[in-house]
């Protein structure tokens, strides 16, 4: 399946090709973007619940609403997620994830930019990675901006997307196959 992506406006026009409409993306605003992305960049630390995440590519996805009871953003009411409806009832699982992340990266500080990255990256796991990358070095360099307890803040400090063994103390050990573990130097004989 083919997914390209074009910005019409202020829209993001996601095309799949076989569909014949686009989906069409508008931006949320930006206290909602950047909820999005702390919740994501939660996630990919491994501290984010799948509700949590599946929240925020909703709002991606189809905008939000801010609850003035919380101070959050959240998704808009079932009945008005156009784009999610959309998906589940034209595409599989697997292709929606080729519209869910791009809307996600639209949202982000990248635009554009991290669309076109995730799909450059071949989409899924890789063009995720990709565009994880991007975003974490943009966030470095408006890092003194933001507070340094947020998870951009734990991302860009150590300076690539995280891994299995970059993950901070908070988040639960893994323990690595043999063959991704550390050399150790050898012990001399004696």
């Amino acid at each position: 399946m083919q997914v390209t992506a074009e910005q019409h406006g202020r829209d993001l026009h996601l095309i799949v090709e076989g569909i014949e409409s686009p989906f069409v993306v508008r931006p949320l605003p930006g206290l909602a973007g950047l909820q999005v992305t702390e919740t994501y960049l939660h996630g990919s630390l491994g501290a984010m619940r799948p509700d949590e995440m599946m929240g925020a590519l909703l709002m991606s996805v189809d905008g939000a609403e801010h609850d003035p009871e919380t101070g959050r953003w959240q998704p808009l009411p079932d009945e008005q997620r156009t784009n999610y409806i959309r998906i589940g009832m034209e595409l599989s699982q697997s292709e929606a994830e080729a519209i869910l992340m791009p809307a996600f990266f639209w949202q982000t500080v990248l635009g554009i930019d991290g669309v076109n990255a995730y799909l450059s990256g071949g989409g899924g796991v890789a063009g995720a990675a990709k565009a994880l990358g991007a975003l974490s070095q943009r966030l470095g360099r408006l890092i003194p901006q933001t507070s340094p307890r947020t998870a951009s803040a734990a991302l860009t400090s150590a300076g690539s997307t995280p891994t299995t063994s970059s993950r901070p103390s908070t988040a639960p050990s893994v323990k690595l196959p043999r063959d991704r573990q550390p050399k150790r130097p050898a012990q001399p004989k004696g």
